[in-house]
């Protein structure tokens, strides 16, 4: 069965479609789509159905309905759960979850990957989503969906960029500012495109009439991000100059440097990296599993999630060497470490493991694909204490696992995609797709402070700051106590894993293969410590730092 919800309400069997009956009928499946996997209540759907003043037949009215959809659906779908229904969807059968999870999977890929994946979820788009159900029907989870699209499409464009598309871009930029007006990233993206092609005067242009247009409808100035670029065209900043000439790309710095030394990358790939920092150089590597992408430190070791052979590689920290490879059989993406447990959160499979240091084997693995309360849902990111375990989760969901029992305990709608989780000693905070940093009391569930940033990549928590890297090469500084961004720190595109000490934050560079050293007072650049090849994630305990690399980045 394939529900399409991106468009037209549209149920398929075998590649046919299914008749829906009317229009109250079609509105009550789409409802229920809407929260797939999830209990409606009778009183939310009612609401939908009839608005303010439902008549008094409503709700048999209601129960006939779901009679009639499971008679065209099949019983064993639409589900009977106090307080109301659900409709059960199966991995990748609702076009909005294939959706989501295409948009989250680029994070991990270069812009060639990421451009391709983002433009096959977007052409699952047939239009306005639910459009013939007419206006009042769920115009939140409306706009939502509308919000999600043009996100993607930026994502898209930021790749395209990436890749020297600027001329092909600048009639589609030009529209889309056109209908959104006030969306300062695509102004932005327009405002690069344009320079690129040498056209500088008219990228100023754009800039001033977006400022004018939210002096006069907002009372509001540009944000720094777009002042910065205009600041960078009038100077002629080499840093907006496009990746790639006459469709050749511009070599890398680890590839410009390795071309201009007798020795190769001093790490080779699939390995980890040991840094001295007194000495700011490689001392040596352990080679790991297959794409390792997520590094941890506990029980006098470091942890090592290796995506492609789905593994957990154990270093011993003292001798510097692989003490042991545990098999996790699912795509490891990332994991976090307890006094008395490692938890891997396994990517497309839906699932965390648990690892117990005592004995190097998974001694549970929880599986969170078949709750009635949440949409298919990959773990993207894991972070754990004594007491819980805390999964960033799709498509919009922060699970909250009892680590003294393994039951899930809590699931939080954070809105979004979740793209990592962080805690603090009294907070967990969450990066999500929306470009927000949120904090999360632990004692309520609940979302406390919300923080605009860029387009998160990585979360770390220091002492007394919250870590951010972002898609356009920036580290936020987050004051966890008033939720207020202290600084930005401009690094280079292509940060991916963050790890915060008291004095240093270090930044795994994936595009250009170093490791950069943040000042974790004033915010500068203290130090960059090549590695080679695609760095992705970065561990530091007592003076030594941890670095995993993957094979060269194509960025």
């Amino acid at each position: 069965m394939e529900f399409r919800i991106l468009g037209p309400l549209e149920v398929l069997e075998n590649g046919h479609p299914v008749p829906l009956g009317g229009s109250k009928q079609r509105a009550l499946l789409a409802s229920l789509l809407l929260h797939a996997n999830e209990v409606v209540s009778r009183d939310r759907l009612i609401d939908e159905l009839w608005g303010a003043s439902p008549p008094a037949t409503a709700l048999t009215g209601l129960q006939v309905y779901v009679s009639q959809l499971r008679k065209a659906l099949g019983r064993d779908l639409i589900l009977t759960r106090p307080p109301g229904y659900l409709v059960r969807v199966g991995d990748g059968e609702l076009d909005l979850h294939r959706f989501e999870w295409l948009v989250a999977t680029t994070r991990s890929e270069e812009p060639a990957e990421a451009a391709r994946l983002l433009r096959e979820g977007l052409a699952l788009w047939r239009g306005r989503p639910l459009a013939e159900l007419g206006d009042s029907f769920a115009r939140a989870e409306r706009a939502r969906l509308e919000e999600q699209r043009l996100a993607a499409v930026e994502q898209r464009i930021e790749a395209e960029l990436a890749l020297g598309s600027h001329a092909e871009l600048v009639p589609e930029l030009e529209g889309l500012v056109r209908e959104q007006p006030l969306r300062e990233r695509l102004r932005g993206q327009l405002m690069l495109a344009l320079y690129r092609c040498g056209r500088q005067a008219e990228a100023l242009e754009v800039y001033r009439t977006g400022r004018r247009m939210l002096d006069e409808e907002l009372g509001l100035e540009p944000d720094d991000e777009l002042q910065r670029l205009e600041k960078a065209i009038l100077n002629h900043d080499p840093s907006l100059e496009s990746p790639v000439v006459a469709g050749i790309e511009r070599p890398s710095v680890s590839q410009r440097r390795r071309a201009s030394s007798p020795t190769e990358a001093p790490v080779p790939p699939d390995s980890v990296a040991v840094i001295d920092l007194q000495r700011s150089r490689v001392e040596r590597h352990v080679l790991v599993g297959r794409r390792p992408v997520a590094v941890a430190i506990g029980h006098g070791s470091v942890w090592v999630a290796n995506a492609d052979d789905g593994t957990v590689s154990r270093i011993d920290r003292s001798r510097h060497e692989l003490a042991r490879t545990i098999g996790i059989g699912a795509p490891a993406v990332d994991l976090a470490v307890a006094s008395d447990a490692v938890w891997v959160a396994n990517g497309s499979d839906g699932t965390v493991s648990r690892i117990d240091p005592g004995a190097d084997a998974v001694v549970e693995t929880i599986d969170l694909r078949g709750s009635n309360e949440l949409v298919w849902n990959p773990t993207y990111a894991v972070d754990a204490d004594d007491e819980s375990v805390w999964i960033a989760a799709g498509p919009h969901h922060v699970l909250r696992i009892d680590a003294t029992t393994n039951e899930l305990s809590a699931i939080i709608d954070v809105g979004h995609v979740p793209v990592a989780v962080a805690l603090t000693r009294d907070a967990l905070w969450v990066v999500t797709t929306a470009e927000r940093a949120l904090r999360i009391e632990p004692r309520t569930n609940t979302a406390t402070a919300e923080v605009p940033i860029g387009d998160p990549v990585a979360l770390t928590a220091g002492t007394h700051a919250v870590w951010v890297s972002d898609s356009r090469g920036q580290v936020w500084r987050i004051d966890p106590d008033t939720a207020t961004v202290g600084q930005t720190t401009t690094v280079g595109r292509g940060l991916v894993g963050l790890c915060a000490t008291d004095g240093v934050v270090f930044a795994a560079n994936n595009a250009d293969g170093t490791v950069v050293q943040i000042d974790a007072q004033d915010g500068r650049v203290a130090g960059v410590v090549p590695v080679g090849h695609a760095p992705t994630d970065v561990a530091s305990l007592d003076g030594t730092v941890w670095v995993s690399i993957q094979r060269e980045s194509a960025m």
